[in-house]
């Protein structure tokens, strides 16, 4: 069956919850393009697999460029660790309840629009370390660690997609899909 003009297009973007494993404090980054601190993340390339497009994103945006870990779940190898990045678990899938997420993706004309899913992962991290071993990107201004009470206000839905994941993962129940 051929694609028409009105049937959905999907983005997805892959959105990193950089965290403490006590879910104390988060690592955020400053977007120059947007100016919001936000998740790290990057959009899936055509053709892309997600675990290839998770080391994207942190090569792309934290310039952890000797990292190659041989699975998505589970525990890195030591230069991972050596980054930072101490484990790490699909936390859920965003956007399916709501197309509307991602209003830059919305206002093309609709042969070229797509709905924006976020596959989020939960990333237990040595922030310190993260913090020391990042040679941020060209579109990063900053890399700062927060209180998870106590957030800047976030790009799009990323504050919902922390608090969902935290609130999930208390009660036991990811990956979320919603």
């Amino acid at each position: 069956m051929p694609l028409r003009e009105e049937d959905a297009r999907f983005a997805i973007a892959l959105d990193l919850i950089l965290t403490d494993p006590a879910r104390q404090h988060i690592a955020l980054i400053l977007r120059e393009d947007e100016q919001r601190y936000a998740l790290v993340g990057e959009k899936m390339h055509w053709g892309e697999r997600a675990d290839q497009a998770f080391l994207r994103a942190l090569r792309e945006e934290l310039g952890l460029t000797e990292i190659q870990p041989a699975r998505i779940n589970g525990l890195p190898d030591k230069k991972l660790q050596a980054s930072g990045i101490l484990r790490w678990q699909l936390a859920g899938l965003f956007g399916l309840l709501r197309p509307q997420r991602d209003p830059r993706f919305l206002q093309a004309p609709l042969a070229t629009r797509a709905q924006v899913l976020s596959l989020t992962y939960l990333v237990d991290c040595d922030l310190g370390r993260l913090q020391q071993s990042a040679r941020l990107g060209s579109s990063v201004l900053q890399l700062e660690i927060f209180q998870v009470t106590a957030l800047p206000p976030l790009f799009l839905d990323h504050a919902e997609l922390i608090r969902h994941i935290f609130q999930a993962e208390q009660r036991q129940r990811l990956p979320l899909i919603c």
